[in-house]
């Protein structure tokens, strides 16, 4: 079973993403509230960014994030490791993701 610490460091990895030289040029103007629900750990994180960086990444929960990604721990340790890809784990239910498609589409550039 996935531990909380394991999916601190995954979202730590996502965090770090939006300083990538290669992607912060994306996420110029980007200002989201987005959180990470993980059932089988029953806790949720939420990531705020603004203007393309990382504000803050708590473990909270708010009635109406931009963008609320529902997911397994152990299927975004999967995705983080590149064992399953965020669209397949998507499309087969295992990720399910609410938001703007715009900025479901920028996310998948995170995963």
């Amino acid at each position: 079973m996935t531990t909380k610490k394991e999916i601190e460091d995954a979202l730590n990895i996502v965090k770090a993403k939006f300083d990538d030289p290669k992607l912060k040029p994306r996420f110029v103007g980007f200002s989201k509230n987005m959180q990470f629900t993980f059932p089988d750990l029953k806790t949720t994180y939420l990531m705020k960014v603004n203007n393309g960086a990382v504000q803050s990444l708590e473990e909270e929960s708010i009635p109406t994030p931009d963008i609320h990604v529902t997911i397994d721990g152990g299927i975004l340790i999967d995705i983080m490791n590149k064992k399953i890809n965020p669209m397949t784990a998507y499309q087969t239910g295992k990720l399910k993701a609410k938001g703007n498609l715009t900025d479901l589409l920028k996310l998948q550039k995170l995963l």
